[in-house]
């Protein structure tokens, strides 16, 4: 392992266990608990019982969060009857909880396995959670509220030899950079002159704006711990070399929508005539409304009462932009770019709309793509439930894995996990690390005495050099490995993590109120999932008596709907519509001229006739309303590529469809109605063992007094 990688490693790994880093350093979780001011505390509102369970408004409240995704809704805010029907859904689902209970599913074998997977998995994402990611996203997310303009010197002296960078020689140039700015260098003239990142030297070491999560992770940490004006105190170590870092600003990131018209020299028209171009059209934008619309209509643009709208739409060449008023489509931020696309204006460009207020028009801007004027319209700052989940994707994205690693490590050698250095050395001299466990020869020059030896110790027992051989040699997950050091370690991480998170994990419940709470709610989940399965869905057949006996108590929803019978006249001219509807008025015979007329396919054969035309289907039958009377006329109207001419001929009134015909609707009502009629049957007989009661002075107190029965 390189200086470098050292230094990183330390650096991480100090923020990882700094952070709530659960059971790795269990003693001093134990010696060091925060007091807090005492404060009075309610008892919970109980608003029912199931049995001996009580039911609390929290429980209830958080349920209702979760299943409706209405996280920040409080319970108690929303109407008596919605609440009331959420609570009865709640106390059937603790009722067929109890069930599963009273059965002892909780003790079958098969259960057993469910919930150690579930808790295996549960368990991992919340320890990383609250080992790592919930601090570092709550982290990103501020930093994600502002934006910092920073600069940057990187210090990489390469060795010749080596072809690696001079961890020494890198260090002690960045200090001697840094030494010279705290005594007035310019930082720019020193970045140009020094930087070995020719790329960001050429601009005086200057980035693009950043916040949160946008550039490397130990150059972002330095930058957000300095204030504006103030260069790094100390040279900041990367896999890339030796930073030296500037804050030059930092500022509020704000989100900002603006347009603007941009000015090409183009066909004859060379950059002095479009300079001048420019000035004419920020008069007009600067003239009073009346002149304005004059000076618009002089130009041959007709005003809408935007004029910097119009002015885009037919001077812009920005093309994309200018059909929509010059509007680039997205808001902007300094350091996300476009919130579309993450595009990034040029700097002069960006510069000069965020010099401007909003509503303020600007002046003449240049940059390659030739003359701006631009407005700023609104501005807006980022909203911090968004700016939490972009900052949770990008730290799974950029930094989780990195953590884990560290944070795995740091378990491991607080558990007593460790490499057994004279055996691994010697292990290593036997074998051919060139190779790698692909190759099945690799393994043969080790001696039985050397395999006997232990190579790594656990807390649950040490690995010998032959154990560790055979599960390179056997285990599918560890085919392809290096044997060099790196592969190796890969090999025994992948043996050693999951014993090592099993032992930091196998408290959470006693330590974590939360977890025990969320593992409760999912292994209730499962038992749920198994008596249902018992009582309902291994129970919903299609029964055809049944479904008959279902079909004859709901006759009334079976049957077909209303219909029409038509006269259309169909024509694909609008003045033509016009002209036959008058002749109708006049008295002529609607299905007379659709005999001669009408230019639907086959419609002059039946003149015009349509027959049972449903409004479901036909957007022609669709304009009958209840008014319309046998005989009326409606029309013309457009209708498909052409106009449409209509009289009512009949109202076909809806009929009962036989059992064969409703099938195909009543099916799914049946088994709708078959699987509540099974589960209140079932739950029925629990309520003889485990009462539901509902307390009705709580529930009148939260949601008011109810204006007709009680809850039952």
């Amino acid at each position: 392992m390189t200086i470098s990688a050292m230094t990183t490693n330390t650096r991480v790994l100090s923020i990882a266990l700094g952070l709530v880093c659960i059971a790795t350093i269990s003693s001093a979780q134990k010696s060091k608990k925060p007091t807090a001011p005492k404060k009075t505390t309610t008892a919970p509102t109980v608003i029912a019982t199931v049995g001996s369970e009580k039911i609390f408004l929290s429980d209830v409240e958080r349920a209702f969060q979760k299943n409706l995704s209405r996280r920040d809704t409080k319970l108690s805010s929303v109407p008596r009857d919605t609440a009331l029907e959420f609570l009865r859904l709640y106390t059937n689902y603790r009722l067929k909880v109890q069930d599963a209970h009273d059965r002892g599913l909780a003790n079958d074998s098969a259960v057993k396995v469910d919930l150690a997977n579930n808790r295996k998995l549960l368990s991992e994402t919340f320890f990383y959670d609250k080992a790592i990611a919930d601090v570092r996203v709550d982290q990103l997310s501020r930093r994600r509220m502002k934006e910092l303009q920073i600069g940057i010197i990187l210090c990489a002296i390469s060795d010749p030899k080596t072809k690696q960078w001079d961890t020494v020689a890198s260090k002690h140039k960045a200090e001697r950079l840094i030494a010279q700015l705290n005594s007035g260098a310019d930082f720019e003239k020193l970045a140009r002159d020094s930087s070995d990142d020719k790329e960001t030297a050429a601009n005086g070491g200057m980035l693009p704006w950043i916040s949160g999560g946008s550039i490397i992770k130990a150059v972002e940490d330095e930058a957000y711990s300095l204030k504006a004006g103030q260069v790094s105190p100390q040279p900041v170590n990367s896999r890339f070399g030796y930073f030296v870092v500037k804050v030059f600003r930092e500022e509020p990131r704000d989100q900002v929508k603006f347009r603007h018209i941009l000015l090409s020299a183009k066909d004859g028209r060379d950059s002095a005539a479009t300079d001048h171009f420019a000035d004419t059209v920020i008069s007009i934008l600067k003239m009073k409304p009346a002149p304005q619309a004059a000076a618009l209509r002089a130009m041959k643009i007709e005003p809408t009462g935007d004029a910097f709208s119009d002015l885009a739409k037919a001077l812009s060449d920005d093309k994309t932009s200018a059909a929509k008023g010059g509007f680039l489509g997205s808001s902007y931020s300094r350091s996300g770019g476009m919130d579309a696309n993450g595009s990034r204006l040029v700097p002069a460009f960006e510069n000069a709309v965020f010099a401007l207020k909003d509503g303020e028009l600007s002046g003449k801007v240049k940059t390659i793509y030739g003359t701006h004027i631009m407005i700023r319209d609104s501005t807006k700052k980022p909203d911090p439930v968004q700016e939490r989940d972009a900052a949770k994707r990008t730290y799974r994205r950029l930094y989780f894995e990195e953590d884990k690693r560290l944070v795995l490590d740091s378990v491991k050698k607080h558990y007593g996990y460790q490499w057994m250095d004279q055996t691994l050395m010697m292990f290593m001299n036997a074998i051919d690390t060139t190779k790698n466990t692909q190759d099945t020869t690799w393994s043969r020059s080790l001696t039985p005495y050397q395999s006997e030896q232990i190579i790594y110790k656990m807390p649950r027992g040490p690995i010998t050099v032959g154990q560790f051989r055979d599960s390179l040699r056997l285990r599918i997950d560890m085919r392809g490995y290096s044997l060099n050091r790196t592969g190796l370690e890969r090999a025994m991480n992948r043996i050693a993590d999951p014993l090592a998170l099993e032992q930091a994990t196998a408290d959470l419940e006693s330590k974590y109120p939360e977890f025990a709470s969320l593992m409760q709610e999912f292994n209730d989940g499962i038992l749920l999932f198994k008596v249902e399965e018992k009582e309902v869905w291994s129970k919903l057949r299609f029964d055809t008596t049944d479904a008959r006996v279902f079909y004859d108590s709901t006759r009334s929803r079976w049957m077909t709907e209303q219909k029409y019978d038509l006269t259309e006249l169909y024509v694909l001219s609008d003045s033509l519509a016009k002209a036959l509807s008058d002749r109708i008025k006049k008295g002529e015979n609607i299905a007379s001229l659709a005999a001669q007329y009408t230019q639907r396919e086959g419609g002059r054969d039946k003149s015009g006739a349509v027959k049972s035309a449903s409004p479901k289907t036909s957007k022609v039958a669709a304009k009958v309303t209840p008014t319309t009377k046998v005989g009326d006329i409606i029309g013309p109207f457009a209708s498909e590529a052409g106009w449409a001419i209509i009289r009512l001929d009949a109202v076909i009134p809806p009929q009962q469809k036989s059992f064969e015909a409703a099938l195909s609707e009543l099916a799914p009502a049946y088994q709708d109605a078959l699987q509540k009629r099974l589960t209140e049957n079932w739950l029925s007989g629990v309520r003889k063992i485990h009462p539901v009661v509902y307390d009705n002075a709580a529930i009148d107190k939260i949601w008011g007094k109810a204006s007709s029965a009680k809850t039952k």
